[in-house]
């Protein structure tokens, strides 16, 4: 027998947003070419029909529905859905409800987890549109902002594209999964307790990943399984600013070392500083001082959760940045530390013989 899956799809007026969008990605979830797997469908309080239309139009026993009487977000939402996962699941999925997924993505998720170290697995994301490469995780650098691989040009995409070629289509070791799709060893879920629910609408995949690299597990981009994210807008509006501005101090406060911590805080302050200077907003360095000012009263909390979180401990993982950060160099920077870690390590173990068993999976 195989390692059984539970995919959880948290929904949130999925009819009104997606349209048929919600029916296509149901739907190529339920046509998954695998044999160990159950559907949860969880309605974060929506005040549509989405509900009572999967209830009327899919009839099949490995989908399951948990309806929850208000929006709690994604970490939260997700972390519910923990409860009602089947007891003998190996592996939790968690995935978007805007994706479509081919039909023997989970095939391919499941040989990653052959190898035991292998802890935390992203798909490919690519544009459902364009079918261009959309997201392949990242890294992250010492003033906790996200290095992503993805979103980007043509050209971009062409060079991604030859980099998973000249890998052999293996999994690439990144330091965070994308939340658009990321598949967690339930293990790792019982340790840590899931997702962090102090973060809202940004970075809550890297309270998965960075405790996951703690406990010595992996974290792998698995080109061959592929995902379809139809994706959203850029953030404008000023209170998710806000919010993301908030998790990258949420994250440095709770996951990074001690040595790591107070240098990284004062140039994430100074970071924020100039870029509301730049920018010449007044309302961006306003909501600077409200995060900080936020920060401050929620210290306690905040403190509560460093002491029971695992910090990130592989520091190779990390990149290293000037304070202010072109795209070119953010671009630059974040390929080479792709091609650092994953074909080093490839030819490493190459030589050494280590990868032969991990191999015959492909």
């Amino acid at each position: 027998m195989g390692l059984r899956f539970s995919i959880v799809s948290l929904n949130w007026n999925g009819r009104r947003i997606l349209g048929q969008l919600l029916d296509k990605h149901v739907s190529s979830l339920l046509g998954t070419e695998y044999d160990e797997f159950e559907v949860i469908f969880v309605d974060n309080g929506s005040d549509d029909d989405s509900v009572d239309y999967i209830n009327s139009h899919y009839n099949d026993p490995r989908l399951k529905i948990l309806r929850l009487q208000k929006n709690y977000g994604f970490a939260k939402g997700n972390n519910l859905a923990l409860k009602v996962i089947s007891k003998d699941a190996d592996v939790v999925v968690f995935i978007n409800n805007d994706t479509v997924v081919k039909s023997d993505w989970l095939k391919e998720l499941a040989r990653v987890f052959i190898d035991p170290k292998v802890g935390v697995a992203q798909p490919l994301i690519l544009d459902l549109d364009t079918h261009a490469i959309q997201f392949m995780g990242g890294y992250a650098d010492q003033f906790g902002r996200s290095m992503t691989i993805g979103y980007s040009d043509e050209i971009m995409n062409r060079l991604l594209l030859k980099i998973i070629k000249i890998s052999g289509f293996s999994p690439l070791q990144i330091l965070w999964a994308y939340g658009a799709c990321i598949a967690v060893r339930r293990d790792i879920l019982s340790k840590t307790g899931g997702f962090n629910e102090l973060f809202l609408f940004s970075l809550e995949e890297q309270t998965i990943c960075i405790p996951a690299n703690a406990l010595g597990y992996k974290v792998v981009l698995v080109p061959k399984s592929i995902v379809y994210h139809k994706g959203s807008a850029t953030v404008k509006r000023l209170h998710l600013v806000k919010e993301y501005m908030r998790n990258t101090y949420l994250l440095l406060l709770i996951y990074y070392p001690f040595h790591m911590l107070l240098r990284g805080l004062l140039g994430r302050s100074l970071l924020e500083f100039f870029l509301s200077l730049r920018m010449r907003s007044g309302c961006r360095l306003m909501v600077f001082f409200q995060v900080l000012v936020e920060l401050f009263v929620n210290l306690r909390s905040i403190i509560s959760h460093r002491r029971r979180s695992y910090k990130l401990s592989n520091n190779s993982l990390i990149i290293r940045t000037p304070i202010l950060l072109t795209k070119q160099q953010h671009v630059s920077l974040t390929l080479t530390k792709l091609l650092e870690i994953n074909l080093t390590r490839k030819r490493n173990k190459r030589n050494s013989g280590d990868e032969a068993r991990y191999v015959k999976a492909y």
